[in-house]
């Protein structure tokens, strides 16, 4: 049958369209087409667009040639539930539980856990040394829970009259820097932004005075509803890449201090 001019002018618009959509459809990067992201605001992870975890999502996938069609932050649980229901095709600084797992292929990123910030005229070397101090504040947010033995350290200065209670994050951290509490505990996350925009960071120092406590591992979360294994295991190895190749290192320093990030990456991801 001969294509009439019309059909062949039809067609000759139609292809050009047509290509980019097929080749997508053979990526086996992101075998369901372009990506939907679900972010919740955390921190410098995602905060009104921006953040290391936008930052991370966009570039694993230019790496992997997989396009976004749309990101939206969430609360936390209705993020979870757009994976789950395969409504969202990733997400982000997602904490590693049995029930996630059931439905995430969940890959981390960074480890992170409280550090202890006190004033840089404390030369403590430890926590032995600093609970010598008779006249220790130690500063702690209302409801906020860390990992059991520094749950336990807070309890025993409560009872010691020693706990200052702070209603939030901006609470605490002002009363650290105004000499208010003498050492508080925080996740880099949390603290660095804070004392970056109030030009405070040379005052106060981080340490890890609990080399055994709990360490939470932000991961990146692709749903299974979206993903073959086959799939996520390509994300999966471009993330290791970025992380032995420095780029992972670079995208967490544009929004944490270098002893930050050496503390969220001391934890190999290999």
């Amino acid at each position: 049958m001969m294509r009439t001019p019309f059909l062949q002018r039809l067609a000759g618009w139609l292809i050009p369209l047509l290509l980019p959509l097929t080749a997508q459809a053979g990526n086996p990067a992101c075998p369901q087409g372009p990506l939907a992201i679900a972010y919740y605001d955390f921190g410098v992870a995602y905060h009104q667009g921006k953040g290391y975890d936008v930052d991370l999502v966009r570039e694993l996938a230019r790496r992997l040639d997989c396009p976004i069609r749309a990101e939206a932050d969430y609360p936390r649980i209705r993020a979870l539930k757009q994976l789950e229901l395969g409504l969202a095709d990733i997400g982000s600084s997602t904490l590693i539980t049995p029930e996630r797992q059931r439905y995430l292929w969940l890959y981390p990123y960074n480890h992170s856990k409280n550090m202890v910030l006190l004033p840089r005229s404390n030369r403590a070397d430890s926590l032995d040394d600093l609970l010598k101090s008779p006249s220790l504040r130690w500063g702690a947010i209302r409801g906020y829970r860390h990992s059991p033995a520094q749950d336990r350290l807070l309890n025993d200065l409560a009872q010691q009259h020693k706990l200052v209670i702070a209603e939030s994050e901006d609470d605490l951290y002002r009363m650290l820097v105004n000499g208010l509490v003498d050492v508080v505990l925080a996740h880099p996350i949390s603290y660095d932004p804070w004392f970056r925009a109030h030009h405070a960071e040379q005052l106060v120092n981080a340490r890890d005075f609990f080399p055994d406590g709990e360490t939470i591992a932000g991961s990146i979360a692709l749903s299974k509803a979206r993903f073959t294994p086959a799939a996520a295991e390509l994300w999966h190895q471009e993330l290791r890449k970025m992380y032995r190749d420095g780029a992972l290192r670079a995208i967490l320093r544009r929004y944490l201090s270098e002893a930050s990030v050496d503390q969220v990456l001391k934890q190999p991801l290999e």
